[in-house]
C-alpha cells in the first residue's frame, strides 16, 4: 500500500469523534503544547508539538504497561495569505505507535521542519486540533483534552476530521514523528520508544 494511503488509513479510520467507554486501558491527553526548537546540531528551528499524555494500565492487569499505543495527530493552522490576498488554511498529520508506555505521565512529540515554518508563515500555535488513541489494536476513547478548546462540540469534532484529515494529504510526510527528525536522540529519559515498520 503507497505511505500517503497507509498515513490517511490511519488518521481517517480512528473515531474522530469519540467512542464508548471499555474496561481497558486507559490513555489520555492532558495537554498540547507547541513551541520554536533548535536542532542540537544548529541551524534554524522547528516547531516542536509535545503532547503530554497520562497512562493507566487496567486494573488487575498482568501487564504493568499498555502496549502498542498509537498516536495520531491532526493540526490546522489560519495562515495570512500574501499581500492582499485571502487568509490561507493548512493542515498536518502524522502517526506514531509506541511500543508500550509506562503508568504515569508520557511525552510524544512532533515536529514541523524550518522551510515549511517559513514557507507557511507559521508563527503562532494552530487553529484546531485533535488527537487520537489506540491501544493493543482498540480506539480508546477520546476525552475532551484530546481536542483544542474550540473543538468542544461532537459536531465540531466530526466536521473537524472531515473537513481536515483529506486536507492534510496535500502535507502527507511533513509532520514528523521524533524519531525521524534531527531530535531523534533527545530528551533520552522521556522519550518512548516506537514501533519502526521499514519497507521489505
Amino acid at each position: 500500500m503507497p505511505r500517503l494511503t497507509c498515513v490517511l488509513a490511519c488518521v481517517l479510520a480512528l473515531p474522530w469523534a469519540g467512542a464508548a467507554p471499555s474496561p481497558g486501558p486507559a490513555v489520555e491527553v492532558m495537554s498540547l503544547r507547541t513551541n520554536r526548537v533548535r536542532p542540537p546540531n544548529g541551524g534554524n528551528p522547528w516547531l516542536q508539538t509535545t503532547l503530554a499524555l497520562n497512562v493507566r494500565p487496567p486494573g488487575g492487569a498482568t501487564s504493568p504497561v499498555v502496549s502498542a499505543v498509537r498516536v495520531a495527530l491532526l493540526m490546522a493552522f489560519d495562515l495570512p495569505g500574501p499581500a492582499g490576498a485571502p487568509r490561507r488554511e493548512q493542515a498536518y498529520a502524522a502517526t506514531v505507535e509506541c511500543v508500550a508506555l509506562e503508568p504515569g505521565r508520557v511525552e510524544v512529540r512532533f515536529y514541523l521542519p524550518p522551510e515549511i515554518l517559513k514557507r507557511d508563515q507559521i508563527r503562532a500555535d494552530p487553529s484546531f486540533w485533535g488527537v487520537e488513541l489506540t491501544a493493543e489494536g482498540e480506539a480508546l476513547p477520546a476525552a475532551r483534552t484530546a481536542y483544542s478548546a474550540n473543538l468542544g462540540a461532537p459536531a465540531a469534532r466530526t466536521d473537524f476530521q472531515r473537513r481536515w484529515a483529506a486536507a492534510a494529504a496535500a502535507n502527507d510526510g511533513i509532520l514528523q514523528p521524533q524519531h525521524l527528525t534531527p531530535f531523534a536522540l533527545e530528551y533520552p529519559r522521556a522519550t518512548p520508544s516506537v514501533v519502526r515498520r521499514e519497507p521489505r
